[in-house]
Formats: structure tokens, sequence, C-alpha cells
């Protein structure tokens, strides 16, 4: 650190000045991150002996006194028998009486005793490390506001200099913006007691300015020129686009949303009276999160002086409540606020029509999540393509492509709620089977999946007796004894000779099915423990059994599994756990060797279970396939790809005593945990499209395909895509060609909502850089402001972001200037001309017992077919087509393509496969 002196210092965050730095004043902390845990203790440490010479010129009397009497001042009520401390309050006020303590008492340089060395140092790591979330109670920047911060405001007359120079290159190639917006959350606290002057280059101003700005425009200005508009109408329109840009991203968020509804800009209310609001269930330390994020929008203003803080709206904030939210605190565009919702905004001021919306309009996603409610009539289990009506196979197509046979799927998709949770979807075509169904705990989630695999529908249409046989004798060799084959060797549950015919069968198997959802609706809430561990066995056993009746009777069955809110999920240590637990405990469930229950053959210790199975021989070779296949989507949820596989590796890897000492042979069990939005899972997506379209893409359009959808479909520089929207721009593009190039498909992807396509822009400028990919001639800005349906404003505003594009370029027409596309790429940036190339080091596959074979293996090996020499067995297994062969891209590019020389990923392939064993029959799950 070094020292620098501004001029006319003034509390508040200021653009660092240029003039030469005075060394006698002031505080200059270089090479600033967004990690705050970097550089805030060692800003703290500097400050401390300021501080202490702060309080020597305050106070000359004993240190106790001295710090009782701060403490009265800064929070009156910190003595207060009624109220309870705050974890923010508890370590200000050890802060208070370290820092007075080191102030007064250790303020001579005379050696100190053993155990004066000890508290010294005790003193000085409180000191320290306030707010920094490792202090005495671990407070965060809550505690560094009613500390160093209250104190200094408190006491210095003139604002003390602090100058932070943020590192550009860490600032830039940040990956999650949460780490910067806590980073510029602490700074902004620290200017509520300092002049705090941010040196920026540039290049990170820019980067700023367009990542984060509310928070640039609230404390740096940067934005203020040209956001100026000198009508009242435009600067009404103004408030209006910058309350959108704050709040549009909220989206999947609906706790923040909720919390903004409760809030007014009138009445200020304390973390204690939001905790006990009755519509908001979040505990007191998780809003003290969302307020900072809500904070560092400029849609909240906080108060940290009193014991308590307390938080209101600021004019943005209400500004976005009462113009982007609805009254259920959901996101509605300004523009449609007053509309009926048939109808869509008009870019004019003054209208006399509106058009009505355009039939069809709605995306795969708006139309999911429109579950209707059940209680009005709606259906808990519902068609995603009904095979009785002209149905848009798109649908099916959009879920099906994404999936990996045996394989546990991460996708990151920006998804939303359904309307009603309880819903879930079915879908069958040819030989593929999905589920689609959103999470709501582990044992709701079994029984929606159990209701949807054995629906009235899935009878009705997928399990019907022309596909299994009126004596199920379709699914195994008539001329064997095929009761003894399903209750012995696929190991299906309720099924007893009485049920050998089909009709019987689906009697009694609808019959449980129904008691066991009643028994659900009744234990939801319970706390009969054994009773839900009970029903958790049950569900598990149904799910098991009915899989394998898909599986025999040759269905790729594949469940999409939704979960919308995914931050608060992994927040939430318990929620979390239990989401993990649920996987490990029910995907090996749905295991299979030949016609062999494969969670039978490796995990059940049971004496009477494991006497009631087929014999079988092993090849060596062979490994256990799942009857059932796994997608797990939502916002971010490959955060949780290294607990998912944690959790998979510690709850399976004790396989029964037998097979774990070598006296009983036994195939391993295989599980990748893949992660789809990475380059070669994008890839994988786009190859499978061309093969059921038979499209003839060369090696080059394929990887300009690639490397465009991991630009257009993913968040800011992070060389990731949501195959979700890969796959619907692909359909869409062959609608209109049977050869799409690849400015055919960003075209198509320009249909998308602004929020899946280019998230790197703003939704602005995302409709305006649409508006051009679809326009057959060059436009200018009346053309452009009312094909965008956007305001003045904020044309001028986003302009710059558009034209900054690659493809964007102006050119004259008739002496004026009009915006168009071009028909190649005129410039590539560094960053597009890097292969998004994943590290090529093979994963390894840890095995759980001893086979014979090697104790690892590459998951880049493909899956082996299951064979069996066991007299009874034919070849039943019917094997549909392989979505994606695991070897296929794995590791990078295709290598017979041109590679540039410049290669780097910031972002590794995140998948593992992991041969899973356990002898956990789900007694809780």
């Amino acid at each position: 650190m070094r020292t620098h002196q501004p001029a006319t210092p003034e509390r508040g965050v200021h653009l660092a000045s240029t003039e030469p730095a005075n060394p006698t004043d002031g505080l200059v902390c270089t090479g600033v991150t967004p990690r705050r845990t970097e550089w805030l203790p060692e800003l703290l440490s500097e400050l401390r002996p300021r501080t202490e010479e702060t309080i020597q010129n305050y106070s000359h009397i004993d240190a106790w006194r001295t710090s009782t009497a701060l403490c009265s001042q800064l929070h009156p009520e910190w003595n207060s028998l009624e109220d309870a401390w705050t974890d923010d309050v508890a370590e200000a006020v050890a802060y208070t009486h370290a820092i007075t303590t080191l102030a007064t008492t250790y303020d001579t340089p005379e050696e100190l005793s053993r155990y004066h060395q000890h508290r010294h140092a005790d003193l000085v790591d409180t000191v320290e490390s306030i707010g920094t979330g490792r202090g005495p109670v671990n407070a965060g920047v809550g505690a560094l506001a009613k500390g160093p911060v209250a104190l200094h405001r408190e006491l210095d007359s003139d604002p003390r200099v602090i100058t932070l120079l943020l590192d550009g290159a860490e600032w830039t190639s940040l990956e999650d913006r949460r780490t910067g917006v806590r980073a510029l959350a602490t700074i902004a606290v620290l200017a509520h007691g300092f002049c705090v002057q941010v040196g920026v280059s540039p290049a990170l101003q820019r980067h700023l300015t367009k990542r984060y700005p509310q928070w640039t425009e609230a404390h740096l200005d940067l934005t203020a020129s040209r956001d100026r508009s000198p009508t009242t109408g435009h600067q009404q329109s103004r408030g209006v686009d910058d309350a959108w840009a704050a709040i549009n991203d909220l989206d999947t968020e609906p706790t923040k949303r909720h919390l903004l509804g409760c809030l007014t800009d009138e009445y200020a209310r304390s973390y204690a009276d939001l905790t006990n609001e009755p519509t908001l269930e979040i505990a007191e330390g998780t809003i003290s999160r969302y307020v900072l994020d809500l904070e560092a929008r400029d849609l909240v203003t906080v108060d940290r002086r009193g014991q308590q803080n307390t938080v209101r709206l600021t004019d943005l904030g209400t500004t976005a409540v009462t113009a982007c939210l609805d009254d259920t605190q959901r996101i509605i565009h300004p523009d449609q606020c007053q509309l009926d919702g048939r109808l869509t905004g008009t870019p004019q001021r003054f209208t006399s029509t509106v058009s009505p919306r355009r039939p069809g309009a709605r995306t795969i996603e708006e139309w999911i999540t429109a579950t209707g409610k059940t209680g009005d009539g709606g259906e808990y289990v519902q068609w995603l393509t009904d095979p009785k009506a002209n149905s848009p196979t798109n649908r099916h197509q959009r879920f099906a492509t994404v999936a990996a046979d045996d394989s546990i799927t991460l996708v990151d998709d920006p998804l939303d709620a359904f309307e009603d949770g309880r819903v879930a979807y079915l879908s069958h075509a040819d030989t593929e089977t999905l589920v689609v169904l959103q999470w709501g705990g582990p044992l709701a989630t079994l029984g929606r999946l159990a209701s949807a695999l054995l629906s009235e529908k899935a009878l009705a249409e997928i399990l019907t007796p022309t596909r299994l046989g009126n004596k199920f004798e379709n699914i195994t060799d008539s001329a064997k004894d095929t009761p003894r084959i399903i209750q012995r060797g696929h190991q299906v549950g309720w099924f007893s000779d009485d049920e050998a015919t089909y009709h019987a069968w689906r009697d009694r198997i609808s019959t449980v099915r129904d008691q066991l959802l009643a028994r659900l609706a009744e234990l939801t809430d319970s706390d009969d423990t054994a009773a839900r561990s009970d029903l958790f066995a049950d569900l598990h056993g149904l799910i098991a059994s009915v899989t394998q009746l898909y599986q025999a009777a040759g269905l790729d069955l594949t469940t999409t599994l939704r979960v919308p809110d995914t931050a608060a999920l992994a927040r939430n240590h318990k929620t979390r756990a239990d989401f993990c637990a649920f996987l490990a405990k029910t995907v090996p469930k749905q295991s299979v060797y030949g016609i062999h229950s494969g969670y039978r053959l490796l995990f059940e210790d049971r004496p009477a279970k494991l006497r009631r199975r087929l014999p079988y021989d092993i090849d060596p070779t062979d490994r256990l396939d799942l009857t059932m296949s796994w997608v797990i989507a939502g916002p971010t949820i490959t955060e949780l790809h290294e607990e998912i596989t944690t959790t998979l590796q510690a709850e399976l890897t004790t396989v029964r005593e037998a097979i774990a000492e070598g006296t009983e042979d036994a195939p391993p069990l295989s599980i990748p945990v893949r992660d789809a939005t990475t380059y070669p899972a994008i890839r994988r997506v786009l190859d499978d499209v061309a093969m059921t379209h038979d499209v003839q893409w060369t090696p080059r359009e394929r990887q300009r395909l690639v490397r465009l959808c991991l630009r257009s479909f993913g968040p800011a520089d992070t060389h990731r895509a949501c195959p979700y929207d890969v796959v619907e721009s692909l359909l869409r593009a062959l609608n209109e060609s049977h050869h799409p190039t690849p400015a055919d498909v960003e075209r198509a992807a320009a249909t998308l909502p602004p929020e899946r396509f280019r998230l790197d822009l703003a939704p602005t400028a995302t409709k305006l850089y649409a508006t051009l990919l679809h326009a057959d001639k060059p436009l200018g800005r009346s053309e452009l402001l009312k094909r965008a349906d956007i305001s003045a404003s904020s044309y001028d505003r986003r302009l710059r972001d558009v034209r900054a594009l690659d493809r964007v370029c102006a050119v004259q027409v008739d002496g004026h200037r009009r915006w168009t596309i071009q028909a190649t790429r005129a410039r590539q940036s560094a960053g597009t001309l890097e292969t998004h190339q994943q590290p090529t080091t093979p994963h390894q596959v840890v095995t759980s017992h001893a086979t014979g074979q090697m104790s690892t293996h590459s998951v880049c090996a493909e899956s082996k077919p299951v064979t069996t020499t066991h007299s009874m067995i034919r070849n039943s297994t019917h094997h549909g087509r392989r979505r994606h062969p695991l070897g296929d891209y794995l590791d990078g590019p295709p290598i017979d393509q041109p590679q540039p020389t410049t290669m780097r990923s910031d972002h590794p392939t995140v998948q593992a496969s992991l041969p899973l064993h356990s002898n956990q029959r789900g007694d809780t799950q």
C-alpha cells in the first residue's frame, strides 16, 4: 500500500484523481480483485493505526469506558435486554472493544508479556477480520458498516481518503457476477464513512458500466452523460428503462422479487421485521445477502447506523415495483403493464390502434410453464406432445436431444416455475418416452414421477397390451416362464401369478399407485419419520419396477427434473443435501443387467430378497445400464456438479459384502454426471440434430455453429450455452431451410425472448440486434425504434453496444447513416478466435470393487452392450437409438478441424463418470 491525497475529500465513491500522489495521508490499496477477502483484511490492517489515532484524539479515559461510550453512541440499544444482537451488531461491538483496547492499552512500545502478546494478537485479528466473513461470528459486510465505517463517520470531521486501484484482468475475467456484486457492495459500504476513490482503466470502466450498470451509475456516474435526455417524456421513459434493466434478470429469483414487494419508499423496515413477514419464507441472514444484491442494483437503500439495519426502496426501486412487477411480484415488461394479455405494446407514444399478439407466439418454455391450476380442472399429468393430436414435435425434440443415455445431465437453463408445481408432463415418440416435472422436495418429487410413469395416459398410450403383450410375452421369450422372469429377473413388484395378464396387472398397479399417492397427500407435511420412510421405500420400489418394464419394452426413458430456484437450493445446506441425496438414492435403483435388476444384483443384502433371484453369469467386460436417464435443469444447476458427484460417490461406493470381498462377481454400475453447457456437449447436440434431420454441415460449418451457440446462448465470457436454446434455434432454422447456414441459425435464434438470446447484452440492445438480423434492408434510427419497440433514450444508450458487435456495420443510404448486418463477420475479437476447447485429460471412473479389470476407466469409453449367458435369457432388452455416445467429442473440438494456435478454456468440462454402488435401500428417501 502507498498513500494518496485527493482534492476536497467527500464521503462517497469517486473516480480516482490523476493528480500526483501525496505520500503523507490517505490509503491506497492496489490490485483490488472482485474477491473482497483478498484485499479487505489488508485494507483494515493499514487502517488500524489511523483508527487508533482517531480514538486517542477522541478520549483519554480507560479502554472500557471509551468503548462503552462509543458503543452507546454508535449503537444506542446495544446494551438493551429486550433486543437480541444480530451477528452484525455482535461483531461490530467486538470490534469497538478491540480497537479501543489497542488504542488505549497497547499504545506504548513496551515489551509485552506472553499473555499480553497473545491478547494483542487476538485483538488485532478481531479488528482486521471484521466484515470479511471470517471474524468472531462470521458476519458480513453489515458488520463492516456498523464497525469501522460507523466509527470513522462519527469521529472524523473530514473523511479519510481510501483509494482502491482495481485489478482489470481479475475483474474482466470474473465468471460469477455475484462475487463482483459483493465486492462493489463492500466499496459502497466503505463510502458511508470514507472518501473512497476507485481507480479503473478505460477498458475496465467500460466493463463495469456494462456488467454492473446500476452500481456504476449510482456511484461513479459513468453513464450520466449519455443517459441525459432533454425532454420530460424521455426522462420518464429512461427511468422505466433503468428500472427494467435493474430488475429483469430477477426472473429466476422470486424471493428477491417478493422482498421488493414488501418494501416502500416511505417507511423503512428492519431485517427482523422482514423475517417475520408472513409472505416471506426467508431467514434473517439470507435477507442481508438479498438486500446487498438489491442495494448494488440501486433498488433499495440501507440505513446501517442503528442497532438493526433498515431498508427501504429507492426511487428506482419504486419505479421497478410499480412498473415491472404485477400484483403477484412476477416480472412483466413495463410496456405490457396496462395492456390486455392478448395485445402487445406499440412504439408510438400516442396511438389509436394496437395489433393483436400473433397466435402461437409463445416459446416452448412459456408454453410449458403455463400448466394451469389443477384445482380449476387441470390435470396433474399432461401431454407435452399429445399422440392423439397434431402437437408440435419440436417440444419433444427440445427435451429429448439434450439427454444422454445412462447419465445424469446438468443443464444451466434460465427457466421459470410452473404455474402449478404439482403438474408433470409426459411425451412419447417412437421409442423415446419423456417425463418433465418440477422439483418439490424428495418425497413429493418421487410421487410426481410415479404418478406420471403410471398415469392413465401412460397406460393407455405407452405401456399398452400391444407393446407389452397380453401375457407380457412381447418383453420376454414366450417359450420361457414369463412371470418368473418378470418377478425374479426384472424384480417387478406387485406382480404375482394373479397379475400375469396385462389387464389384471393394470388394475393392480393402478390401485397401488392411487394408494401411494393418497399416502403422499397425508404425509407431505407430516413429521412421522417412520411413515415417511416407508413411503419412500414403496415409491422407490414402484418407480424401479415400472422403469424395468419401460426398458424391457425397448423404450428410452428420460426424466427432466426442473429446479427453478437453484440459487436458493444451493444456499440452504439442508435443501441442497436433500436434493443431492435424492439423486444418490434414486438414480442407481433404476439399473439393469440384461433381464436382471441391477440394484438387486449389487446392493441388496436381505437374505429373503437374495433368494428370489435368477442365476446369472458375468462377463468381466460388462457394466450395468440405467433404465432411466436423468436431466437436471435450473438457472445455475452446474454449480452443484461437484456436490452431486461427491454425494453419489459417498453414498454408493459400498456394495454387498460378498461382492466387496470378491467371493461373488457382479458388474459395476457407471453413472456419468455430465455438464451439457460446454463446447463438446453443444457439439453433440448439433450432431444429433444434423443426424435426425439429415443435414450435411461441413466440419467448418459445425465449428462455426458451435461457436455461434456459445456466443448467443450463455452468460457473457463463460464459453457455455443453454442446449435447449440451441435445439430450439436449430429447429426453427430447419423450418426455413433444409441446410441452414450459421447466419440462418442466428436469425432464428433472434426470435427467442431477449433474456435467452445474447445474454451479454442488455435486453434493449438484444432487441436492436434481433431487429437488424431480421431486417431485409439497412435501417435508420426511426425505423429501428419502431420495429424494435423501444424508446429513443434506450436506443441512444444501447446503440454503442450493438454497433460494437462483429456483424453490425454502418452504411450510407441517400446521405443518411443506416445500420445493417453483414453476411459474414467483419472482424473477430481475441476471445472469439480462441477455441472453446475443454481439457483433454480423460476423466477417470472410480471403481468400488474389483472386477478383474483395471480399477479406473476412462469416461470416454463407450458403453458396451449388455450380454449374459444364462440359459433363460434371450436378447429381450431392446436398445433404442443411443442419443450421445460418450466418446464423441468429449475432450474438445474434432481433431479433423483446423485449430488456431491460441487455445484457452476458462471453463473445463465438468463431467465425471462414477461406477457407483450402494447397499442403502432408501430408508429415508
